[in-house]
């Protein structure tokens, strides 16, 4: 079971990404491009299941799409 404060954490991330995604209307392929992931990532981040990635690889994805 993860720690609170993490999920929390993890949870105001994510939705600052998930606006950011939205707003700019990236598809899977773009955010291949633009975060330098792998597909099978870029689709786990439009489909909000950021669980496999830490709090830095996310903050850095949010640091790139700023």
């Amino acid at each position: 079971m993860s720690d609170p404060k993490d999920a929390a954490i993890r949870a105001t991330l994510a939705e600052k990404m998930a606006r950011m995604l939205k707003r700019r209307g990236y598809t899977e392929r773009q955010i291949v491009q633009v975060l330098r992931v792998i597909p099978d990532k870029a689709k786990a981040i439009l489909e909000g299941r950021l669980d496999e990635f830490s709090h830095d690889e996310i903050r850095r994805f949010i640091a790139q799409l700023d």
